[in-house]
């Protein structure tokens, strides 16, 4: 499922999810970079597709806290889309699960082209469409 682009999803399976605010040296109470956020989440994404746990309520928040700070960027509507989606209660339906798994694969590559963006210190992309 990942694409030759994408973090290595193996190398972040198993790995605890990491609140925002535990990046950067310890010690700093200093947000997370862009780049930051945009990195976690790639990498929260991969791990959990990859697992297969969309159907899980947990894993569903897990992706909830890693999306949000997204929200604030300038990406249209998908980021609170799929936070709406991820929200619902068990048992979501097939449907909704698939709609679900092929945004979080649509919205990848955004966040890449973000955190690249972020890192020359240049602009954010637009915004996807949802």
């Amino acid at each position: 499922m990942p694409s030759p682009g994408s973090p290595d999803p193996a190398g972040a399976r198993g790995m605890p999810s990491m609140p925002p605010a535990s990046f950067g040296p310890p010690g700093a109470m200093a947000p997370p970079s862009d780049a930051e956020l945009c990195e976690h989440a790639i990498r929260t994404i991969w791990r959990c597709l990859d697992a297969r746990d969309l159907v899980d309520e947990h894993v569903r928040a897990e992706l909830v806290a890693v999306l949000e700070p997204l929200a604030a960027f300038p990406l249209g509507p998908l980021p609170q889309r799929l936070i709406d989606v991820l929200r619902l209660p068990n048992p979501v339906d097939a449907s909704r699960l698939y709609w679900l798994t092929r945004r979080l694969l649509t919205v990848v590559p955004v966040l890449q082209a973000v955190e690249s963006a972020s890192h020359r210190g240049g602009s954010r992309p637009p915004a996807p469409r949802a």
